[in-house]
């Protein structure tokens, strides 16, 4: 038996939990790709700063009986050529950074970009910008 006034409440219902489930699938397929990403760029960064930091100062070594101290222009050098080879710098949207300290004997490499949305795409949102940072400095092997 049913009363008229609940005729098509079952669709309404239907249709709800469509939406429900579209945007729990939509937050699961961008928050993967945006794991993914951050994991790129997690990867790229600590390369990049390891590379950096296996730059050091040749003639304090020598110099000094065995003082390890980086050679500043040498780890930004390395670093950069890093991120280039692993096509990271020119690439749109991608802002990098290599900063190196020379007195505390660090090198911290930074990246961000874009992830594009699809699923939330619907919900407005186009975009997510994500970054990373590494830190290395060289050390007795």
């Amino acid at each position: 038996m049913t009363v008229r006034g609940e005729r098509g409440q079952a669709s309404v219902l239907l249709v709800g939990s469509l939406l429900v489930g579209l945007l729990l699938l939509g937050l699961a397929v961008d928050g993967t790709r945006m794991f993914v990403a951050r994991r790129d760029l997690h990867n790229a960064v600590d390369a990049a700063a390891l590379a950096g930091a296996g730059v050091i100062d040749e003639d304090a070594y020598r110099a000094e009986g065995g003082a390890i101290r980086l050679d500043a222009a040498g780890a930004r050098r390395a670093a950069e050529e890093n991120l280039y080879a692993a096509g990271w710098i020119g690439r749109p949207g991608v802002e990098a950074s290599v900063e190196v300290d020379p007195v505390a004997g660090r090198v911290t490499v930074r990246l961000s970009r874009p992830v594009p949305m699809v699923f939330l795409r619907l919900a407005g949102l186009l975009e997510e910008r994500i970054g990373a940072h590494a830190t290395a400095a060289p050390g007795r092997p």
